[in-house]
């Protein structure tokens, strides 16, 4: 088995778009110990790749700079930040930003290059972090390429991957950005698999990994029984909302 987790900021406000710090240095020191490897998003999608999982970090929240990556760093192990480019060195407060989310510090360019130094891919997620639903056809080329332009000129790297804001995406932006990344990825709770599109990938959000005891085994059965589960009742909630 394998799968792509998704983190947003690394601190112990307990809000839901943040993962505890020592948390985070207990997932990774037990993922590393046990046989399960830590890998790429490149490396991931091949179909020989098992027993694997890929971090992955969105927006790109102060946080991760201070608390995740001299972890990742002490570890040795890869991780891809889906960066929101025209936030950089501000905050959350992008235009579609609900009111009651709550508000967190961005990385300057300073820190997101010693996250390149450490061995973090910076990746598109979007420039302003818009629904990409509601934008024409023209707004969503621009969204995507003004943060591959910045991402590049940053860093001297197109970004390879992508991650739809806020998860929301419909067939003509998915078929735009398709054709533009190698993969891009959503917020679908389940594992990888052979049928998946690579321009709708899903992801584990770790709001539901944080009461986990252990990550030694971390694809037990019990695990997966838990995951299936939150998935069935987030599609329920979808349904009647």
């Amino acid at each position: 088995m394998k799968a792509i987790l998704t983190f947003h900021s690394i601190d112990d406000s307990g809000s839901v778009l943040s993962f505890p710090v020592r948390k985070f240095a207990q997932l990774i020191t037990e993922v590393v110990e046990s046989k399960t490897r830590i890998c790429t998003l490149d490396q991931i999608v091949r179909p020989e790749t098992d027993n694997a999982i890929a971090i992955t970090f969105d927006d790109g929240m102060e946080s991760v700079f201070k608390n995740a990556l001299p972890v990742l760093k002490a570890a040795g192990v890869p991780a891809h930040l889906y960066l929101t480019t025209a936030c950089v060195g501000g905050n959350n407060r992008w235009p579609t930003q609900p009111s009651a989310a709550p508000e967190f510090e961005m990385m300057s360019q300073a820190q997101l290059e010693h996250c390149v130094e450490g061995g973090m891919l910076i990746e598109n997620h979007t420039a302003t972090h818009p629904d990409m639903r509601a934008l024409s056809s023209g707004e969503v080329r621009d969204e995507c390429l003004q943060a591959d332009r910045w991402i590049d000129a940053a860093f001297g790297r197109k970004p390879k991957h992508f991650a739809y804001p806020y998860g929301y995406y419909n067939a003509e932006v998915a078929a735009f950005v398709g054709s533009h990344y190698e993969t891009a990825v959503t917020t679908k709770l389940k594992m990888l698999s052979s049928q998946d599109s690579m321009a709708e990938l899903p992801r584990l959000d770790t709001y539901y990994l944080q009461k986990r005891g252990s990550y030694r085994s971390f694809f037990s059965f019990q695990a997966n029984t838990y995951l299936k589960l939150r998935n069935g009742l987030r599609i329920i909630r979808q349904m009647v909302s």
